[in-house]
């Protein structure tokens, strides 16, 4: 049986899940067509990046020998991506403003995310991110790191609710 996380390594757990997001809704965010989907994935990012910020100093030290925190976000999905002229693909990072291959312009490397989508994204993501904060932190004493943690989960509680509610939004109820 795996001993539980110190206190330090779950914080530090818990804040590398947070970057990987801020990661993930950046990249997301670039590709994105729709300028109301990018504000959607930039609002999580910019959420995640708050809750990276509460941990960060009961972060502190180095990890020994932990396990790599699970991977919550499909980045698969955000990390190659296809011309829809000519079937090109580059990585999201060297998205260009033309298609090398066929000359296309950078609006066929987008992707059509819808905002209902994109918010339905944010909230799965963020319930993970939730149950692997709670989960992290459920054996740490330490009263810094568990207000750290708490602190994440405050944040990630108020982009799930406004996540919740937009997706609701766009049903035509009430969340």
């Amino acid at each position: 049986m795996t001993p539980p996380p110190k206190a330090s390594d779950a914080v530090r757990e818990a804040a590398q899940v947070g970057r990987d997001g801020v990661t993930f809704f950046q990249r997301a965010n670039r590709l994105a067509s729709d300028p109301r989907v990018k504000f959607i994935f930039g609002r999580a990012a910019e959420e995640y990046g708050n809750a990276v910020k509460a941990l960060e100093s009961a972060a502190k030290g180095k990890g020994k020998g932990r396990a790599k925190p699970p991977s919550l976000f499909p980045s698969e999905e955000y990390e190659r991506i296809e011309c829809y002229v000519c079937g090109f693909e580059t990585t999201v990072d060297d998205l260009p403003e033309v298609c090398p291959s066929c000359g296309a312009a950078r609006y066929a490397f987008e992707k059509e995310v819808s905002q209902d989508r994109a918010w339905d994204l944010v909230a799965r993501t963020t319930k993970d991110v939730i149950a692997f904060t709670k989960k992290a932190s459920a054996s740490v004493k330490e009263a810094k790191a568990k207000d750290a943690l708490a602190k994440a989960v405050g944040i990630h509680k108020g982009l799930l609710a406004e996540a919740q509610e937009e997706r609701a939004r766009f049903e035509g109820g009430s969340p």
